[in-house]
């Protein structure tokens, strides 16, 4: 795998190195720091864009080069006694991908934030009603989980359900009319920001009971399995709900039958505002797949190529009869727990740290770096996507309210 020079000059001009960081023989961590140049208008540092050793270092320091010549040369292999967030050492740059995959991936997580943002200044005018939980920062796992989902395959989600919604094919027009209560919306305006979904669309509305789609996505893994389909379900949790009876009883079910269930922990290390290593000794929440026979893996959830490999091989083995899997999927949540949460109790340390390993920040970076795409191509998805949730939200202002009878609609009486 070769270290090229992105294009970080302004004027076109050669880029000059100025040190290494990282010694020939050395391991390294995909995104890490690898090599720091200076530009004609500052000093930055070059990632790598998959892990390895570093096998030669091409370009000496205090010499220039331009705009894609190699710097440095990484070799695919892991050293036994390195530590990789995930536990396979597979790394995304072990995969060739399509350059428009790439860029459905890039495009499907910048609608995510950028929807939230969007949803988060309508609540904070007044505009809209209800509640929100939001998951800026988290785009990374909805989008690379649903991504190596079919159609036909179903998802869980919880009261942060905005994302898995996008990323599952729910239309923006649909949940912006269900968050302001139009009956135009995915659930006609009585599920609201906490219940999205649209099972026509794979999507089961979200439960806001925490740990409460476990036990709903075993039941259908069951049901899957007796109809003897391929379809699989992704059960999306964060690690809160690994502190209740239903997390354990679902997973110790689902290993005992044998399940198509893909569990999926988005560990963003705050259970509301409590820090996991407050409620458990092992955080690493992929352990526990192996107290109930089956395999559990810890993935960097804020790389999405490293998501999406991680679970088209689980959902391989669901669909094969080799289930379940647990996938955790290690991101951080760059919002408050809901719209009210300053998050304070979040250091300030701490969210530097995660702010600079923003999945779509780094996505960008791969994309702008491995020649998939320019900074025009980005502006042009995010001025796209811009447009689309405008129209949406002025569309969903004025879309059709339930009237008194729809009371009495989808109302359930044995």
């Amino acid at each position: 795998m070769n270290l090229k020079m992105p294009d970080l000059s302004t004027t076109g001009s050669p880029i000059k190195v100025i040190r290494w960081l990282i010694e020939v023989g050395d391991f390294v961590e995909r995104g890490q720091a690898v090599v720091e140049v200076e530009t004609d208008k500052a000093t930055m540092e070059v990632e790598a864009l998959g892990s390895g050793t570093l096998l030669k270092q091409l370009v000496p320091v205090g010499s220039e080069a331009s705009a894609g010549d190699v710097l440095a040369v990484i070799g695919d292999s892991r050293p036994a006694s390195s530590t990789v967030v995930s536990d396979n050492g597979r790394g995304a740059a072990d995969f060739n991908y399509h350059r428009d995959f790439l860029l459905t991936l890039y495009e499907r997580m910048v609608l995510i934030r950028q929807f939230e943002d969007r949803v988060k200044a309508l609540f904070l005018e007044g505009i809209m009603p209800g509640t929100i939980h939001q998951c800026q920062g988290q785009e990374a796992a909805a989008v690379g989980i649903c991504a190596a989902l079919r159609p036909e395959d179903f998802i869980t989600s919880t009261f942060r359900g905005h994302g898995h919604a996008l990323a599952k094919g729910l239309t923006l027009q649909e949940m912006l009319d269900e968050l302001f209560g139009a009956v135009t919306g995915c659930c006609r305006g009585k599920g609201g920001s906490m219940h999205i979904g649209n099972p026509g669309k794979g999507m089961m509305p979200g439960i806001a009971i925490v740990a409460g789609g476990i036990p709903l996505a075993t039941g259908m893994a069951l049901a899957f399995k007796l109809r003897k389909t391929k379809e699989i379900v992704a059960c999306f949790f964060g690690d809160g709900a690994v502190a209740e009876g239903a997390f354990h009883e679902a997973l110790n079910m689902a290993a005992l039958w044998g399940l198509p269930v893909l569990f999926v922990c988005e560990n963003n290390l705050y259970g509301a505002s409590t820090r996991i290593d407050q409620v458990m000794k092992n955080t690493r929440v992929s352990d526990r797949a192996a107290s109930y026979g089956f395999r559990g893996e810890t993935v960097d959830g804020n790389d999405v190529l490293a998501v999406y490999e991680a679970a088209r091989q689980a959902a391989d083995e669901c669909r094969s009869g080799k289930g379940p899997v647990l996938l955790e999927l290690q991101t951080y949540r760059l919002t408050g727990h809901s719209r009210r949460d300053p998050g304070y109790y979040q250091p300030k340390e701490e969210r530097a740290v995660w702010s600079a390993s923003d999945p779509i920040t780094r996505f960008a970076q791969a994309l702008l770096v491995g020649g998939d795409a320019d900074l025009d191509d980005l502006d042009r998805i995010q001025k796209k996507i811009d447009d689309e949730i405008e129209s949406a939200v002025e569309k969903a202002k004025t879309a059709p309210k339930p009237t008194i009878d729809d009371l009495l609609t989808d109302v359930y009486a044995s």
